[in-house]
C-alpha cells in the first residue's frame, strides 16, 4: 500500500557543485543532506522508491542549517 501521509523532514543542499545535476535528457538529480534526527522520515521515503512524488520546498526559518 502506498503511503498517504505526507513525509516532512529537515534537510539542506550539500555545499558541493554536484548537489544539483542536470542530465542531457533535460531531467535533474537533487542530493540532500539529512541529519540523523530525521532518519524515520528518510526510511519512509526510501520505501517509496520508484513512485512519482510531488516535492515542495520551504525554507525553515526557525533553525539554521546543520
Amino acid at each position: 500500500m502506498i503511503e498517504s501521509t505526507p513525509i516532512v523532514l529537515l534537510a539542506s543542499l550539500p555545499p558541493v557543485q554536484s548537489a544539483i545535476t542536470i542530465s542531457g535528457d533535460g531531467g535533474a538529480r537533487i542530493k540532500l543532506d539529512v541529519p540523523e534526527s530525521e532518519m524515520d522520515a528518510v526510511m519512509r521515503l526510501a520505501a517509496l522508491r520508484g513512485e512519482l512524488l510531488r516535492v515542495t520546498v520551504e525554507v525553515e526559518v526557525e533553525r539554521s542549517a546543520f
